[in-house]
């Protein structure tokens, strides 16, 4: 009796002791020993990472509502010995298109969009290549693959990463002619996502990314996600890309900058790890209930959101892979659907240079999986989500892990036979010396790309995506072969070269590597550009060019390129009488009597029309019909705020503005702040339309050198002071007058300038500033050409100069 009560006893002891360590230890553990797992799936698991030459993954399970494992095995980065845990972060790449899908279902939820919204409804501004097509894509068109754009559409400018932005990279599919008929043939594209993340931004008032990490990490309590790429470089526990090259597996180091962009994040942008995912799948499981014990969405949101609506092409099986034949197969709302041994299954691929993850859902089953890994091996997480289903549907079990493994090894012969058929023939020569291939070359999709000479090869920069930068090495005939200068990306296309009758270059296409995901490349044409500026000498050659149609005039010219330094003069230290370029000086010195409380923008200043001659202080009033603003002459006797007599006198050149402001301010102090900057050639003597003075040789004067300083001191910001050189900038801005350096310029430079013309006396002064933030100063004056061709003159000039700064290569 006695050992019998002590059993009992003990096997409490027991109990108690297992519900204490239940306690200690990390919920996935616990529920790990309360659920089961396929026998020694621990081993599966290490056998697929050697199989598969695979650093590191991670794996999630949930059944049921509850989360059976989250689990890291192997490494973060080969040769280093920092594991993978259920914490480490990974690219997931296109899984985050069942966020962006999300997202949007919140916000129709909500009653801020519907489904069936054309999406220029919120994007005005969007347009694809076929009108009808603009006007009726649909919110649920932008998810689905349908558009009829073709497949991977202008991906080059997401994978790796362009300096475009998200409205930049929508607005050049307006370029793209579609493939085929609108909501008719399957053909992937990241595009479209992005788009998507702009209306989300655009209806909710904050970014994509802060949208889902308000949104659903922290509802579903993702902690460890980020939505941001840029972000997972700060990041403490990350997997590091790894790709296999030639049969030999190697670090992607460089997969934080070449992977994706931001501007890309709406389509493949997120980072996560196996707990987050698997909390993930566990809401999307249970119609919107979290494991936290929140809501993320309405059960109905489900049904939308797994719905398939464009069917996919299904592919035969080989024997070796014959039990994961699909019977159906379609693209839902940022999942795919398919079935798997006669269950329904709602999964999703991720793909990133080094990257690779997939998720599956059971519904019937309350079955979801997940797989995370560092590796380009899709053998390696199909071997183990496919055991797991076989599994936990309770099916024929099979071997995955040698059915991909010789899929692998199919795939991989196949590649070498491509590779080895790409042999040059020696006896195709170049038509030209190597020298004829180089300039800069233009392309709708790419923008600039610059080809130079250097050594015994060619260096082709693409100035939107440095990424792309390569060296290009003779095939045969004019076909190159490509080499990124970045060694971690993968392999090149070629580049072929076609030329016109007189041996000059006609174009150059891109011949890819025959993969679906490469065909962005062919379409890529590259144009030479006639416009494009090489070097400094074609620069100099082309001004002289414009020059000589203006002999016997005088022509001065400054230029400074304020991102690096680079300068160019011409005749600047020439004298020419200032016309009405010498308001800007006057302006300069307002500002500098301003900041000392001297002056203030709200003074009222006394409007009138008698000024004093400098040559013999005689009286003299100005001509309204000689001032190219009448409008203050009605305000004679009454008073104006000196803001508005500064703006009049800049942007409508009013010459009787000026004489009342120079009479405020004083010539001679105008002299001296020129004189600090080191404009010592400039001479602001007096006010406009003093006859006396000017038939006695006494006139205000500059150089292109000495108005140069002046303008260089505005862009900088350093024109008395930040806050002053902003103002003055703002008013130059505002400029009436546009006839010189922004005559031929496109409609997105912005110019702040002031002219100044009078008698055979034609100038332009400012500061060019670019889409790109890029800015330059260029100072053009004249003597002795008649106006109206002075000004087609100057303005050839400083397009000329656009040229120049826009074909030079920022990448180096």
């Amino acid at each position: 009796m006695k050992i019998f009560i002590f059993k009992i006893q003990y096997l409490r002891l027991q109990v108690f002791i297992y519900s204490f360590l239940c306690f200690l230890l990390p919920a996935s553990l616990v529920l790990a020993q309360d659920l089961s797992l396929p026998q020694g799936f621990d081993n599966y698991v290490h056998q697929v990472l050697k199989t598969f030459d695979v650093p590191g993954l991670s794996v999630g399970i949930v059944k049921d509502g509850k989360i059976i494992l989250t689990k890291g095995y192997g490494v973060r980065r080969l040769g280093e010995a920092a594991p993978v845990t259920e914490e480490t972060l990974f690219s997931i790449a296109s899984n985050s298109k069942a966020f962006t899908a999300t997202a949007l279902a919140l916000l129709v939820e909500e009653g801020k969009l519907k489904w069936e919204d054309r999406v220029i409804k919120y994007l005005p501004w969007f347009q694809l290549n076929d009108a009808y097509v603009t006007s009726h894509l649909t919110i649920r068109d932008l998810l689905v693959h349908h558009s009829g754009l073709p497949a991977y559409a202008n991906d080059l400018l997401l994978f790796p990463p362009s300096t475009f932005s998200r409205q930049e990279l929508l607005r050049k599919l307006a370029d793209v002619p579609l493939q085929h008929d609108f909501r008719s043939v399957y053909a992937y594209d990241n595009i479209l996502y992005i788009a998507a993340g702009e209306v989300i931004e655009k209806v909710s008032g904050i970014t994509w990314e802060d949208f889902i990490k308000k949104r659903i990490f922290d509802v579903v309590g993702m902690q460890h996600s980020i939505s941001r790429f840029s972000m997972l470089k700060q990041q403490k526990n990350v997997a590091y890309a790894h790709v296999k090259r030639k049969g030999q597996l190697k670090v992607v180091a460089s997969f934080f900058d070449q992977n994706i962009g931001d501007a890309g994040n709406p389509a493949g942008g997120i980072a996560s790890c196996a707990v987050d995912m698997t909390k993930w799948v566990a809401a999307q499981l249970d119609s919107g209930l979290t494991l936290n014990g929140g809501r993320l969405f309405a059960s109905n949101a489900t049904q939308e959101l797994w719905k398939i609506v464009r069917p996919m092409p299904i592919s035969k099986e080989p024997a070796w892979l014959q039990p994961a034949q699909k019977n159906f197969y379609g693209y839902a709302l940022g999942f795919r659907k398919y079935d798997y041994r006669g269950y329904e299954v709602i999964g999703h691929g991720g793909l990133l240079t080094g990257f690779v993850s997939q998720i599956a859902m059971v519904p019937q089953k309350r079955l979801g999986i997940v797989v995370l890994t560092n590796q380009l091996s899709s053998g390696a997480y199909w071997s183990i989500i496919n055991h797991l289903l076989d599994y936990y549907l309770q099916t024929q079990s099979f071997d995955w892990i040698a059915g991909y493994k010789k899929e692998a090894d199919n795939a991989s012969i196949k590649q070498d036979s491509i590779e080895k058929q790409l042999r040059p023939d020696s006896t195709l020569k170049l038509s030209l010396p190597l020298e004829a291939y180089t300039g800069v070359y233009t392309n709708k999709l790419l923008g600039k790309v610059r080809i130079k000479a250097e050594h015994d090869s060619l260096k082709i920069r693409f100035l939107n995506s440095p990424q792309l930068n390569a060296s290009l090495w003779h095939f045969h005939g004019d076909i190159f072969n490509l080499a990124f200068d970045n060694r971690d990306r993968s392999s090149a296309p070629m580049l072929s070269f076609s030329l016109n009758p007189d041996k000059s270059i006609r174009e150059a296409n891109f011949i890819s590597t025959f993969t679906d995901a490469d065909n962005d490349w062919e379409s890529v044409i590259l144009k030479p550009d006639k416009n494009a500026i090489n070097d400094t000498l074609m620069l100099k050659r082309k001004i002289e060019k414009v020059l000589q149609k203006g002999n016997p005039g005088t022509f001065a010219i400054a230029f400074k390129d304020l991102s690096d330094n680079d300068t160019f003069f011409y005749n600047e230290h020439q004298l020419f009488h200032a016309a009405s370029t010498m308001k800007t000086p006057v302006l300069a010195e307002t500002f500098r009597q301003i900041e000392r409380g001297k002056l203030a923008l709200s003074d009222s200043v006394e409007v009138y029309n008698e000024f004093k001659s400098i040559y013999d202080g005689s009286s003299y009033a100005i001509d309204a019909r000689d001032d190219s603003e009448q409008g203050l002459y009605s305000l004679i006797g009454k008073k104006a705020a000196l803001a508005d007599l500064l703006l009049r006198m800049i942007t409508q050149s009013s010459n009787l503005a000026t004489n009342i402001v120079i009479d405020l301010v004083g010539a001679k102090n105008v002299m001296k702040t020129m004189e600090r900057l080191g404009a010592k050639e400039m001479k602001i003597l007096r006010g406009v339309e003093d006859s006396k003075a000017f038939a006695h040789g006494m006139n205000n004067m500059v150089s292109a050198y000495d108005l140069s300083l002046l303008f260089v001191q505005l862009a900088r910001g350093e024109m008395i002071n930040s806050r002053s050189s902003e103002q003055m900038l703002d008013i130059l801005m505002k400029q009436h007058f546009r006839g010189i350096i922004p005559a031929e310029l496109p409609a997105d430079v912005k110019v702040a300038n002031k002219t100044g013309s009078i008698n055979k006396v034609c100038h332009d002064s400012g500061i060019v500033f670019l889409p790109d933030g890029r800015k330059y100063v260029l100072i053009l004056l004249s003597m002795g050409v008649d106006e109206k061709l002075a000004q087609q003159y100057l303005a050839e000039i400083s397009g000329v100069f656009y040229h120049y700064v826009c074909n030079k290569d920022t990448t180096e």
